[in-house]
Parts: C-alpha cells; structure tokens; sequence
C-alpha cells in the first residue's frame, strides 16, 4: 500500500524536499493511517510534519478520548501536535449553518492558522477513494454539473494570503479496507466516531446504505469505479476549462464595476463554454462560488433572446442584464445603484446670465447672451452649444428625464419621445436613468452626453438675433479662471 501511495504523492507532485505539513488527525482510521504514512516519507524527504487535532466539543468523554489518544499517538511517533477546543453546536446557531457544515469550516480554519503561525506550506487531510466516491454520489443527488462529479482534488491551492498553502490528499488513491488492513496487520491503534455509524448525516446514509450495498450486491469495485470516473471527468473537465480560460479572455471586459460579455462573439459557441463562461463571471463578481447554482447560468443564457433592458437578479445582489450588444453583469449595491437615484434628484434652474454646478457630473455650466455676428461660425462641440435665445418659452433647467419629454429632430417640426429617440441610439436602460438634460418645459434642448445633441427648435439659423451661449468646463477649470 506505502509505495501506491507513494506513486501517487508524485504523480501529483504533493510533498516536497522542505515541505512543512499541518496533518489534521482526528484519530480515525483514515487520519491515523495518514499520520504514519507521512511519518515514514518524512525521514525520506526531509519535511516537518505537524499534528493537529479539534475537538467540536459534540460527543462529550468519548471526543475527550479521542484527543487522548492522538496525544499519546503523536507523543509516540514525535510528532508535534496541537489540540484545539470548540462548541460547534453554538457556532452554528449563531451562523445558521448546520453542525457538519460548521466543523468542516472551522476544522479548516484552524489548520489554516497552525499553517500560518508555524510556516507550514501544506495541509495534508485523509480523504480516501470511498470518501471521492460518496462525494461524488452525494452531488450527483444533490443536482449538479460536471465539476461536481470530479470528486475530491487530490491537490489543490486553500490560499494565498501568507504565502501558497495547498492541501494535499494523499490517500484519495486507496480505498477504506485496504486503510484498515493496514492498520490491523501493522497492529496501528485507531478510534472509532460512533456518529459515523448513525444515519444523522446524508454522507453517512450513503456510506452506510448506497453504497455498502452496491458494493455488496452490484459490483465490488464500485468505489474504485465511482472514482475512476470522477478522475476521467476531472481530465475533461480541465479541457474543457482551457477552453473556457481562452475565450474568457478574448471576450470577457471589465468597464466601471461592471463585467461585458459581447453577445455577438458569445451565443455562437457551444453551450458547455457559455454556461462555463458565465458561471466565471458570476464568482468573479461576487467573489465566491458557494449559491452559484447551474438554474442560476442558465437564466442568465435566456437573456440572449430578450429583449434589450431585461434583467436576472442573482445570487450576492448581483444583476444580469441584456444591452443591445453586451450581456452586461453587475452588483446593485455598487455604482449602478447609485446612479439609478439619480432620476430622483431636483431640477436646477439656470441663471443667464450666470453659472451653476452641476454636481452629477463635476461641471459648471456658464450661460450668456450674445448678439448674432453673421460671419461668426456655429461651435461644433459637445461642451459648447449655440441656441436661439427667443425660441425659449420657460424657464431652462437642467434635469433628468420624465414623463412626457420630448425633442424635435427635424428642423420642420418633427417631434420624437424622449424615451423612444433614446432607444433609437441604443442608450442602456439604467444609463438613461442616470443622464441628465437641458429643458425648456417637456421640450428637451441639449442632452449632456458625449454626443450632445440639441432640438432642431432651438438651432441658429439666419432669422436668429440673440444666441444663448452655453459651456460645460470641468470643476478644476473653472476654479483656476476664478
């Protein structure tokens, strides 16, 4: 069994010449077998190896017995070992979480702060090929896709915050009897968790239940099959995620807090690279892939025949929405939920002339009023406009829009909705809601964007006397004329 293991340290080049190593021992079979495994290939490879051992505080004098005899295991082989006491009952209440969700997280939470307090490099935890195998059963009840039929990674990156620690599974390539035949022939000690016997827990009822009597009834090399498996899809998962990888950064833009995906270049390729593609979006807005379910990817592929504004609200306040071109991914509670109050702001009355600022966009607008030169040309920019002074029947403002705006696009009186002269240049929904206007009553004369059109209305012709000057300068600007 040693040198099957030993092959497979290597194959997935586990332990290293000066590795530090935390090795969670509970004092089972499987964390036991592990711990001498690791004490033999330390006096091979040079590496520290370091024992830790929780105690969730669940099962009363037979835990305080367990740590007893992974003291005295690791007292006797001279492996340092640290011992560690919570109530995991109360955490979880206070967490919400379920008491087996809870001890797995704070399991790994302590060994990753052995890791840290004693520059260990590696967490070494004492999976084995049935655990893949139940693992791989249990998500496939669950409901999932092909990343959760890979299994248990045999090595993998838990973080980077001090330094890269990996865990390392070095017992994933055999099974439970070969474990414990091991330790019987080899007269190794180990205990025995009476909750594993119990059908608390939905692993145990498919440890206990599925597949003992798959293996019984069905076929005894199921677990070596389950994991198999798992392992060829793992392979092809790889692939498949190269793939996902490249496209990824061929088409994928972050702009402002949010995340584009062009449809044009994405609704063609196959559906296992769009899901894939979105679903890396997804945990990469909101930082985490827990919640990120494959109902939520494929809601998200729906708006690719939606119409232009329709939304998804996902998981971690994040919202998918089709634009005109893009796919377009954001979280609410950022900028874009900022922006949309804009429409709620007042109307701020222009003095001409005079000048205001215009906090939304950091500017100051300056107004005068000038006599017509008929040689003088007519400004062609954005941040200056020319209108005909006595066309103007209100007082001007400058506001967002509302309901009943409108502007004049030909110069014989044509009129458009605002709404619809916006759709028409494929203005997003949620930038619309955020733009802001120079208005004369409902009749829009300039939109402060970067194409500042203006109402045929209000332009300068030969008839004009007095032509109302406007110019937007940056705050800065205006500051040093001052």
């Amino acid at each position: 069994m040693i040198p099957k293991i030993i092959n497979f340290i290597n194959q997935y080049h586990m332990i290293e010449k000066g590795d530090r190593i935390v090795v969670g021992v509970s004092g089972g079979a499987d964390s036991v077998c592990l711990l001498y495994v690791l004490k033999e290939i330390s006096s091979l490879c040079g590496t520290k190896v370091i024992a830790v051992h929780v105690n969730h505080g669940l099962r009363g004098e037979e835990a305080d017995r367990d740590e007893d005899f992974v003291s005295n295991l690791c007292e006797h082989l001279g492996i340092e070992c640290h011992k560690f006491h919570y109530n995991i009952k109360s955490i979880a209440k206070q967490e919400g979480l379920s008491e087996e969700e809870t001890g797995r997280k704070i399991r790994y939470q302590t060994f990753l702060e052995v890791c840290n307090q004693h520059k260990c490099n590696k967490i070494a935890i004492a999976h084995n090929k049935n655990d893949n195998a139940e693992t791989v059963l249990f998500h496939l009840f669950r409901g999932t896709g092909i990343r959760g039929m890979t299994g248990i990674e045999p090595n993998r990156i838990f973080s980077k915050k001090h330094g890269t620690i990996r865990i390392i599974r070095p017992l994933l390539c055999i099974e439970r009897m070969e474990i414990e035949n091991y330790l019987k022939e080899k007269s190794f000690l180990y205990r025995t968790d009476s909750t594993n016997l119990s059908d608390e827990y939905s692993r145990n009822k498919i440890r206990n239940h599925i597949l003992s009597y798959v293996t019984k009834e069905i076929n005894p090399q199921a677990v070596h099959n389950i994991a198999e498996a798992a392992s060829k899809l793992r392979e092809a998962e790889e692939f498949i995620d190269s793939i996902i990888e490249a496209k990824y950064r061929e088409l994928v833009s972050s702009v402002d807090q949010e995340i584009r995906l062009p449809v044009a270049g994405f609704e063609t390729l196959a559906n296992v690279i769009k899901k894939g593609i979105v679903r890396k979006i997804m945990e990469s807005l909101s930082g985490s892939y827990k919640d990120l379910e494959s109902t939520h990817v494929d809601a998200v592929l729906t708006l690719l025949d939606k119409q232009v504004g329709r939304q998804i609200h996902l998981p971690y306040h994040m919202i998918a929405e089709r634009d005109y071109h893009d796919l377009v991914f954001y979280q609410s509670t950022g900028k874009n939920k900022e922006a949309s109050c804009l429409r709620d702001i007042n109307p701020v009355a222009i003095e001409i002339p005079g000048s205001c600022y215009i906090p939304e966009l950091n500017k100051y607008l300056a107004a005068q009023v000038i006599i017509r030169e008929k040689t003088e040309p007519i400004p062609k920019s954005s941040c200056m406009k020319w209108f005909d002074y006595d066309k103007i029947e209100n007082a001007v403002v400058i506001r967002p829009r509302k309901e009943g705006d409108y502007i004049q696009i030909h110069s014989t009186g044509g009129r458009k909705k605002l709404k619809d002269y916006l759709i028409d240049r494929k203005v997003p929904q949620k930038i619309r809601d955020h733009l802001l206007f120079m208005a004369d009553g409902s009749h829009i004369m300039w939109v402060l964007d970067d194409e500042g059109r203006i109402s045929e209305k209000y332009k300068v012709d030969e008839t004009t006397s007095r032509i109302l000057l406007m110019k937007l300068l940056d705050a800065e600007e205006n500051e040093d004329d001052r």
